[in-house]
């Protein structure tokens, strides 16, 4: 007799289990990308907003460290000339547009032709001194020191922390996506305290500006993809020349 031959394969059951078990191992596949991708997403937003902060955050700190610095003689006394009443409140804020202005030294760019500074401090050190608008040369036994004016501006309409020299001219961009820009000073009790005493207080709150020894500001990044939650970064900037 001839055995009769049996064909061998798979069911429809054995069939439908495997695409069920396909279609779970490919939606776990899928699932794992996304959320791979969402965090790298998150992850490249928060450090792009990172970056911004700490690049417009480092750059006010250095200015606002020198701020009011000027020089090794005191200008309230006779022996400087020409000094500007600006000279008098280096750091202001103004509240109803968001602007920081400081006057700041740079005492680490040599004074020429191609200097940006809005004064010049020329003194021996000693005995004399004299602010000049512009570009000042030093004579024999002097130094020369550059002074300038900075501010920086949030344009609210468009979240953009914008930035002006000389105070003449328009502003221009610095960063985008500032949901909020803010400043505090840390104030001494008296002129001879280098120490800030309490807590940090508004500028409007702030009589004497010579009392001022540091300044926080405050600023609030947004993704604009919203892709991470809005960033808050703040520093603290000690002014060199009244922390002594």
């Amino acid at each position: 007799m001839k055995s009769k031959a049996h064909n061998s394969g798979f069911g429809l059951i054995e069939v439908m289990i495997a695409l069920v078990l396909g279609l779970v191992l490919v939606l776990g596949i899928t699932q794992i990308f996304a959320s791979s991708r969402q965090t790298a997403a998150v992850q490249d937003a928060s450090a792009t907003l990172q970056e911004d902060a700490r690049y417009v955050l480092t750059r006010m700190t250095q200015e606002l460290r020198m701020a009011g610095m000027f020089g090794c003689l005191s200008l309230a006394s006779a022996s400087v000339s020409g000094v500007p009443a600006a000279f008098d409140d280096p750091i202001q804020w103004t509240n109803g547009t968001s602007t920081l202005r400081i006057i700041t030294s740079n005492a680490t760019q040599a004074v020429g032709p191609t200097s940006n500074a809005d004064w010049t401090l020329v003194t021996d050190c000693r005995t004399s001194g004299a602010v000049t608008a512009g570009v000042a040369t030093p004579g024999n036994g002097e130094i020369a020191l550059p002074i300038r004016q900075i501010e920086y501006q949030l344009d609210a309409a468009e979240n953009v922390l914008q930035v002006r020299s000389s105070g003449a001219g328009s502003f221009e961009p610095l960063i985008g996506n500032v949901q909020s820009f803010d400043i505090q000073f840390g104030v001494a009790a008296n002129a001879g305290d280098p120490y800030v005493s309490g807590n940090y207080v508004a500028p409007g709150s702030v009589a004497n500006p010579a009392l001022i020894r540091s300044v926080r500001i405050a600023l609030v990044l947004e993704d604009e993809n919203q892709r991470t939650a809005d960033q808050v970064y703040t520093v603290v900037a000690a002014l060199r020349n009244r922390l002594l």
